[in-house]
């Protein structure tokens, strides 16, 4: 099938066949390597049958026809930052679609806007949108996803349609959040703010002191609550311990929410002194050059408790030494308040059937060399701690089903969590939109209806 497709592929751009066609057969192998091993996680360096990369939304319309009619397996990128194999890469039976980004914070800094998006330059905007997406100040702004205001998507049968609150209107509401099992997006239309200023600082402090971190971690969190503006990461690595600050505006002092913190005496540096900036400057220093290795990533949702910190740090202390010599596991502690969830319903709501009450999005992180290292330890020091974390928060009566499709790892059941109503109103979506069920039967992985429920 897939060799039939690539038949199909290669004339549709015969003037230009090797730029937009790249297989073992048309390619020397370093371009064919290049295009295999550009995903951020090594667990994605899968050669796929080949690459097709496209540059306009009738290219794609005109290769989702090939791809339909031969019945190939096919996988979308367009950064690649998902560390989940399958999703945005493919193997030798199936065709990997590539599919171009813009700079959306430089273009739109340029006109004094902002928009919402990932808090790191490496996250592609469509998975982060489609997969719900926490911004730097989730609390002011919401979700990614709650601040689309269209959809243009190309429907397995060929039609373009837009989404919005008033055309297609179940069909925007299942896109925010719901993944790609009803198309593909080739437009995302943005709400804009006037430009977004941020202050914002990271420090690492001695994780000897977790008890005071948390305890500090808590109390952010707490204040969140009566001012949105305040934004927080607090990442524990083998260590350190990195705390990101951040406030959506540029007060003269620093907010007296984030004293806890200051007042800390395990401080070992400052990664990034205060600095008033944007969105912007923000993502480009929060950038930084990936070393090549394997990743897997999990997420969880509790409510907010010092106590279950302490248990999920000493959880985390013994499950690290499982892991063979080279390979780190790293938490990071995301909170979401209450003002945050009610963005989302006052915009359309979203599908992602949040409840409304404060809470910590936990994100595990396990990376290892792609040589030299157990895969099945760092696997299983993944599955251990979402096992361990909700069973803890569980026990306590705190856990919450949402998990975010944007960190969760393939086997958890990221649709499921939304609720049964969310579910049935995804499938309705699903069955309206594509109604021969293209996108579960040949896309290659994701989370898909055909298998996360």
């Amino acid at each position: 099938m897939a060799a039939t497709a690539f038949d199909q592929l290669r004339s549709l751009f015969p003037e230009n066949t090797n730029d937009k066609v790249v297989t073992p057969i048309d390619n020397d192998s370093d371009k064919y390597q290049a295009a295999v091993s550009s995903p951020w996680s090594q667990t994605c360096w899968i050669p796929a049958a080949g690459y097709i990369y496209l540059s306009s939304v009738q290219e794609l319309i005109e290769a989702l026809a090939i791809v339909r009619k031969t019945g190939t397996k096919f996988a979308i990128r367009t950064t690649g930052h998902n560390p989940n194999a399958g999703f945005s890469s493919a193997d030798e039976t199936a065709v990997l679609v590539t599919t171009n980004e813009g700079e959306v914070y430089a273009w739109l800094e340029e006109r004094g806007l902002s928009a919402i998006g990932g808090r790191d330059p490496q996250v592609g905007l469509g998975g982060f949108l489609l997969g719900g997406g926490m911004g730097a100040l989730p609390n002011l702004y919401g979700l990614g996803a709650d601040g689309v205001r269209n959809f243009e998507v190309l429907l397995a049968d060929g039609r373009l349609v837009n989404a919005n609150a008033n055309e297609n209107s179940d069909l925007y509401r299942a896109l925010k959040g719901g993944g790609s099992n009803f198309g593909i997006v080739t437009r995302f239309d943005l709400a804009t703010h006037p430009l977004i200023n941020v202050q914002y600082t990271i420090n690492l402090y001695s994780p000897e002191d977790h008890v005071a971190i948390n305890r500090a971690t808590v109390a952010v969190q707490q204040a969140m609550e009566e001012d949105p503006k305040i934004g927080l990461f607090t990442t524990f690595n083998n260590g350190f311990v990195a705390v990101g600050l951040l406030y959506g505006d540029h007060p003269a002092e620093a907010p007296k929410a984030f004293e806890p913190f200051q007042t800390l005496k395990s401080l070992v540096a400052t990664a990034l002194p205060f600095t008033n900036g944007t969105l912007l400057s923000l993502a480009q220093a929060m950038g930084h050059p990936q070393i090549a290795q394997k990743r897997r990533i999990c997420k969880i949702s509790t409510q907010v408790s010092h106590d279950l910190y302490e248990e999920v740090f000493k959880a985390w202390g013994e499950v690290s030494k499982t892991l063979p010599t080279g390979a780190v596991l790293h938490y990071t502690i995301q909170p979401f308040g209450k003002a945050g969830v009610r963005v989302g319903k006052d915009r359309g709501e979203n599908i992602m059937g949040h409840e409304d009450v404060p809470q910590c999005w936990w994100v595990f992180t396990c990376e290892w060399p792609k040589d030299g290292s157990d895969d099945a330890a760092a696997q299983n020091a993944i599955e251990t701690m979402s096992e361990t974390v909700q069973s803890l928060a569980k026990a306590r009566g705190i856990l919450l089903d949402f998990k975010c499709m944007s960190f969760a790892t393939a086997t958890q059941e990221v649709l499921g969590s939304y609720g049964a109503e969310n579910v049935r109103r995804i499938q309705e979506v699903a069955a309206k939109y594509d109604p021969e069920g293209v996108f579960q039967k040949l896309q290659n992985g994701g989370f898909l209806l055909r298998d996360n429920i």
